[in-house]
């Protein structure tokens, strides 16, 4: 009798220790599925929505329009502290920081979206009392907040893509592809095309602005097929980024 005693309760304890630490246990198995906040199945650049939120979406009158020409000038001026994101990368290139460097003083963050749901046993109440689910700050709303805490005046966001030009002979034009580390027979264009979008942390209000992209002609030998080499990449890089983060800190100075 005691001997079965003992199995039913070591039989309790053990199904009673596994009730408990299941739930974790299955928690540390599917974490690394959804730690980085990536799916293979979804973008890593940032969006419009979560750069502007729902700004692009809403109905916009005359009157809208009139008041925002109204508005001051946005500006960012000279060495001032600010947040620099590359869309899709942990941090931005090194080029681009050291040409910010001769502008602003700069602080990094990732722009790398985190589009998992945040997971919650608590549901916040509405007016009438029935639960309902709380939705995520957006992306910028969370990063104002950072730059806020940090002192920093203003966030720039930016969106890079390398592409390359074939001319085609038979319409006499240019035909431009985002670069694929192909291996080149022909010879062929490269262009550097950037994005920025401003953003003041103190109001919220942003600005957007596309400079002119900049090309190189790479001439390719008679024979042989020869692939584009990073120092070619780079050189780019950095004849792009020194001219326009000098035309962007003059137009927004």
């Amino acid at each position: 009798m005691k001997i079965c005693s003992m199995i039913c309760l070591c039989a309790a304890i053990f199904l009673l220790s596994a009730c408990i630490h299941s739930p974790i246990d299955a928690n540390k198995k599917a974490l690394p599925r959804t730690e980085s906040g990536i799916s293979k199945n979804t973008p890593n650049q940032l969006t419009d929505k979560d750069i502007f939120g729902n700004e692009t979406t809403l109905a916009v009158s005359e009157e809208d329009i009139q008041a925002a020409l109204d508005d001051e000038k946005f500006s960012v001026p000279l060495n001032s502290a600010v947040i620099l994101v590359q869309s899709g990368n942990r941090a931005p290139e090194m080029i681009m920081q050291q040409e910010m460097n001769r502008y602003y003083r700069i602080s990094t963050f990732s722009g790398i979206p985190d589009r998992q749901k945040a997971i919650s046993c608590n549901k916040m109440k509405n007016e009438e009392g029935e639960a309902v689910n709380s939705e995520n700050m957006n992306y910028m709303q969370a990063l104002r907040y950072i730059a806020a805490k940090g002192q920093q005046k203003a966030i720039i966001v930016y969106w890079d893509t390398l592409q390359l030009g074939k001319y085609n002979t038979a319409t006499k034009t240019t035909v431009w592809s985002d670069f694929r580390n192909e291996t080149l027979s022909d010879s062929v264009s490269l262009r550097y095309l950037v994005r920025f979008a401003l953003v003041d942390v103190a109001t919220g209000e942003w600005a957007t602005w596309s400079p002119v992209n900049y090309e190189d002609n790479i001439l390719q030998p008679l024979t042989g097929r020869t692939p584009i080499t990073e120092q070619q990449i780079a050189q780019l890089k950095q004849k792009t980024f020194a001219t326009v983060i000098k035309d962007l800190a003059n137009r927004y100075q």
